[in-house]
């Protein structure tokens, strides 16, 4: 993608901008701008208990992985993390939003360790509970193009509530 394309938009028009500008026919970004209403993309859980309700504005920006073992810690397994896919191919994906459902025991064991929770409880569910952790800061180089899409894709701390819906 060209710079150029970027300079001549403003901030508000930049998820357009990226869909018009690209042109490599394996561009995973769609044009908002199409004219026809897009509901909120929706991910079913792995154990189909839980959707994640993502917002609209996160279409063709972004793909579903499941952490592994290791990184999902005491989580159930079933984590997921949604990446944005950057506009630079030579970036790898960078997380958007982290999903991890821990039983009641195994989460008050996680917020007794040192340091820092691996994200915020946002649900209790069937003796289940919901944590959501968000990016620290934007990983990408500030005035960048994939910075500022990333900034607009961030989570507003009043989406949070309505990510998660029990099935």
């Amino acid at each position: 993608m060209s710079s150029t394309c970027f300079r001549r938009a403003g901030a508000i028009g930049t998820l357009v901008v990226l869909a018009a500008c690209g042109s490599d026919s394996s561009d995973r970004r769609v044009n908002a701008d199409s004219g026809a209403a897009q509901a909120p993309a929706v991910v079913v859980s792995p154990d189909a208990s839980y959707e994640l309700v993502l917002p609209t504005r996160w279409t063709g920006h972004y793909r579903v992985d499941s952490l592994s073992t290791q990184e999902r810690g005491r989580a159930l397994p079933g984590a997921l993390v949604i990446e944005y896919l950057p506009a630079d191919t030579t970036i790898r994906p960078q997380a958007l939003v982290a999903i991890a459902v821990y039983d009641s025991a195994s989460w008050r064991a996680v917020r007794a360790e040192e340091g820092p929770p691996p994200g915020d409880s946002v649900a209790v569910h069937a003796g289940r509970v919901y944590v959501v952790g968000l990016p620290q800061s934007n990983p990408f180089a500030e005035g960048s193009p994939d910075a500022t899409v990333f900034q607009v894709l961030e989570l507003h701390p009043n989406e949070i509530a309505g990510l998660i819906r029990f099935r």
